[in-house]
């Protein structure tokens, strides 16, 4: 009896489990979809609203537009280390940043910060107490610094670095900077995440098509009844100087793809930009 017991528990704490990393994905996609809006001055008037395949829908005026996030960011077989485990570090860093600070302001910001790449590989380690009053540190320490550095609502970006008296005095020595930006009135969710220190694979023509593509496999099943249906692929060019060749980038915008959607975008994410790629084919019917 309590071996059914606990197989119970243990089967509603894994649903439990399940249902918060969703609603954790869902309020990031949301943050992520709202800061695409505010950059895209051509985003459709409509009612949106959030789904599975794909991620968002928007009911625009007499057509319904299917719209995917995706990331550009080196896959988990792409690397030596254990990625799941340098992401889910970096995403409870800056959840709980975020939580210490929404507690005591009504402020809507969006929080960028860059740590040293050294951190990355460091954290795939068992989580001894060790690694959790460092992460408890970090934590505290990001929060104060962003309450200590909250622009005003009107677009402008704070950046704290060690250019800057208060991030010279103030920033943990393996946070390069960190982007403030309040987003209030505009956005109705934070959004905070450590996007440089992500692995991102360099933007190029090579590292863009083998998304679509990847993403053109999956299109027969998002809902049929889109009109159109749009891809938006989320990128921090400015991952590592050394990763970074301008040259490649500018190629990789300008190359016209192949692609079943009907439009494809690059959201770059720290700077806000967004660029329209060029489809050399029409989209096939579904």
């Amino acid at each position: 009896m309590n071996k059914e017991g606990g197989a119970r528990m243990e089967f509603t704490n894994h649903n439990n489990e399940v249902s918060y990393n969703q609603e954790k994905k869902d309020k990031r996609e949301w943050a992520i979809m709202r800061l695409f809006q505010s950059n895209f001055p051509s985003f459709p008037i409509g009612r949106l609203e959030k789904s599975e395949r794909p991620d968002f829908l928007l009911y625009a005026k007499k057509r319904l537009i299917g719209i995917e996030l995706t990331e550009l960011k080196y896959e988990r077989k792409d690397l030596e280390f254990n990625l799941r485990a340098h992401e889910d570090y970096l995403s409870e860093i800056m959840s709980g940043a975020q939580e210490i600070f929404e507690k005591q302001s009504d402020q809507i910001l969006v929080v960028d910060v860059h740590f040293k790449n050294e951190l990355g590989p460091s954290v795939a380690m068992p989580r001894d107490q060790k690694s959790c009053l460092i992460k408890q540190g970090f934590i505290e320490r990001i929060a104060r610094i962003v309450m200590d550095n909250v622009p005003e609502s009107t677009g402008t970006k704070y950046v704290i670095d060690r250019m800057s008296k208060y991030g010279d005095l103030n920033l943990p020595s393996k946070i390069e900077e960190i982007h403030v930006q309040n987003v209030t009135g505009r956005m109705t969710e934070g959004l905070w995440y450590a996007g440089i220190s992500t692995k991102v694979k360099p933007l190029s023509v090579q590292s863009v098509s083998q998304r679509i593509e990847a993403k053109n496999e999956k299109l027969r099943c998002y809902n049929p009844d889109c009109s159109e249906d749009w891809l938006i692929i989320i990128q921090n060019s400015f991952l590592m100087s050394s990763f970074y060749d301008p040259n490649t980038a500018r190629e990789a915008l300008q190359h016209r793809y192949y692609s079943e959607f009907d439009r494809v975008f690059v959201f770059e994410r720290s700077e806000g930009q967004v660029t329209e790629l060029k489809l050399r084919v029409e989209k096939s019917c579904k």
